[in-house]
């Protein structure tokens, strides 16, 4: 299991990413390059103007401008508050979002945290959805719920909420995806709510201790939500709804997209009408969803064949792993001690014999009905 990461580690990162015109982008380049944040700080501007993308100007400010005596502040703020910190390479990190070219860098966590093997769709909407839309919302969540999906959403006023509320209802877990940091509850009148969802869940944001909600951190946020999950759900949406932003993030992502229809003179169902119109799946029930990817129901075997093919020893173990869901690259790597490229053989094998599918994210799963 990776280390957590300590508290000089954490003050490197905020060094870093404090500097102005490091963004995640030239982030990853740096430390790709240099092996950590604190190499990076300790380089000289030549050696740092050789990464592509780093100016002479950029060079000389990682030196001049990284400010250690705030990020270290920031970090003992942060031992203090006692959230969870994580970084890509944290074995705890959300293992889609390793996969996102613009995922975050640093994410923090309150609550408990989410397994691998997780089956986690994203519920989002409009903050003024109507009633009908409401209800729909939360029987959908209590029915995800009950057939063990984690539902994330962001906490937002409207359909975010009823989601989670239906997923609590439903006495199964929900995630929230946070655009202020998690010392910073909003809406204010989500208190309630935000507690109950780190009794049966977790909270997550990318954001610095005492960072409000700004305009520009929504569509960040919605990137993580639907970045984190299988499949994300539009339940409700305006033309102009944020929810949106997620749905393309979605399509963007590689995952699956669903909307939810509505009468046409409807205000909060023109999006998610507009949605159905660009491709994205029709669902009107809980059953649309589990029969488009019957992978979420739950434990699943492989497809029946004719002649079931001939497998190595190798390949029953990978089938006997996948039998419980889809995995990620990396973590049946961690299972089977086994190093990737040798990984990659069983997988393509079985792949060709037509028993394991790959799935986005550097996913793997059976050719599966359900049991």
């Amino acid at each position: 299991m990776t280390r957590p990461i300590n508290q000089d580690q954490l003050t490197d990162i905020i060094a870093l990413l404090s500097v102005p015109g490091i963004g995640k982008g030239r982030y990853r380049r740096l430390v790709a390059q240099f092996g950590s944040p604190s190499a990076v700080l300790s380089a000289r501007p030549s050696e740092l103007e050789a990464v592509p993308g780093i100016s002479s100007a950029l060079a000389l400010a990682v030196r001049k401008d990284a400010d250690i005596q705030s990020a270290q502040d920031m970090a003992a703020r942060i031992a203090k508050l006692g959230w969870a910190i994580l970084t890509p390479e944290s074995s705890e990190f959300p293992p889609l979002l390793k996969e996102l070219p613009d995922g975050p860098v640093l994410l923090f966590r309150m609550g408990e945290p989410t397994p691998d093997d997780a089956r986690l769709v994203a519920i989002v909407g409009t903050r003024h959805p109507s009633e009908k839309g409401k209800r729909f919302c939360k029987a959908l969540s209590t029915e995800l719920a009950q057939a063990g999906v984690t539902v994330v959403s962001g906490m937002a006023e409207g359909i975010d909420s009823a989601a989670h509320a239906g997923a609590l209802e439903g006495g199964g877990k929900t995630i929230a995806i946070w655009g202020t940091s998690l010392d910073i509850v909003y809406p204010s009148g989500n208190r309630a709510l935000a507690q109950k969802i780190l009794a049966n869940g977790a909270v997550y944001s990318e954001y610095l201790p005492g960072t409000g909600p700004e305009k520009a951190y929504f569509p960040e946020r919605n990137r993580i939500i639907s970045g984190m999950c299988e499949a994300t759900i539009v339940v409700e949406a305006g033309l102009k709804s944020g929810a949106l932003i997620t749905a393309d993030a979605a399509l963007n992502q590689g995952r699956d997209l669903f909307a939810v229809p509505g009468s046409p003179d409807a205000a909060m169902s023109v999006g998610t009408n507009h949605l159905i119109k660009k491709g994205a799946r029709l669902l009107t029930s809980v059953r649309d969803l589990f029969d488009e990817l019957p992978r979420l129901t739950g434990k699943i075997v492989a497809k029946q064949f004719a002649a079931m093919p001939d497998l190595t020893d190798g390949e029953r173990q990978m089938v006997d792993l996948l039998a419980d869901g889809p995995m990620q690259l990396d973590h049946l790597s961690r299972l089977t001690n086994l190093p990737v490229s040798d990984l990659m053989s069983f997988l393509l094998a079985l792949e060709l014999k037509g028993v394991v599918q790959e799935l986005s994210g550097k996913r793997f799963a059976l050719n599966a009905g359900t049991v």
